[in-house]
């Protein structure tokens, strides 16, 4: 074979590659195949230290776990194994009194502003339109720690040609995937990352993330099937806070 022949056979096995990265993976609607995915990264983050026996995910790899911050707060980055697709799975309660109080940390704040999390970092979020949006504020300093990575990550996967994510948690990680969720739909609204990006969110025993008027919202910006919370019906946590 010639040298003109293999160059021709190396741009199109590249231009095929890159094709099939550019196609998108998610549907909408609930797959109890993807949720089990969802559950068993989860696990595999022993989000309490109740979990001894972890799972690993069949379909998705490990590509990174980020260092612990803020309110005892961590995340992992999943590539699946086949498909350009990848998962960010937000660590829940840990068994250290300082992710409990994160929980406690209960008051609401608006949807829309400023967090100072230290006296050199601030976080600006916005993850409603409504006015009248308030959210957990403990839950909000802990996406506040962890943004700038994630979105670090979802700008790196894009560049490599990943346009689909899932978005999940369990537990106190199911309310901060809530927030996730809302912010980055918020900063594609803003055109601060590309529209072509689609996120479907499996919130696991979530807590209640924001008042009436930030689930308004947050149904309008998943609306059609893209964002589950899976419950089990005698779990106090997704009564919590009381209200």
């Amino acid at each position: 074979m010639n040298r003109a022949k293999t160059g021709l056979i190396v741009l199109l096995v590249f231009f095929s590659i890159l094709s099939y990265k550019g196609v998108s993976q998610l549907e909408p609607g609930f797959s109890k195949i993807e949720y089990r995915e969802m559950l068993k990264m989860a696990a595999s983050v022993a989000d309490t230290p109740w979990v001894i026996q972890r799972f690993i995910p069949e379909h998705f790899k490990l590509a990174y776990r980020s260092p612990v911050s803020g309110l005892e707060n961590r995340w992992d980055l999943w590539i699946h194994k086949s498909q350009a697709i990848a998962a960010i799975s937000i660590r829940g309660t840990t068994g250290s009194s300082v992710s409990w109080l994160e929980n406690f940390y209960a008051a609401m704040v608006p949807a829309n502003g400023s967090l100072r999390l230290t006296k050199t970092q601030s976080f600006e979020y916005q993850l409603a339109i409504n006015s009248r949006a308030a959210v957990h504020v403990g839950w909000l300093m802990g996406l506040g720690y962890m943004a700038e990575g994630i979105q670090r990550k979802i700008d790196s996967c894009y560049a490599l040609g990943f346009h689909d994510f899932y978005l999940t948690g369990h537990s106190q990680g199911g309310g901060i995937s809530y927030l996730l969720t809302a912010y980055l739909r918020m900063l594609q609204k803003n055109g601060q990352l590309p529209e072509d990006i689609r996120f479907k969110t499996y919130s696991s025993a979530a807590p209640k993330p924001g008042n009436l008027y930030f689930a308004y919202d947050y149904e309008l910006l998943t609306a059609g099937g893209w964002a589950f919370n899976v419950v089990n019906t005698a779990d106090w946590v997704p009564e919590t806070p009381l209200s």
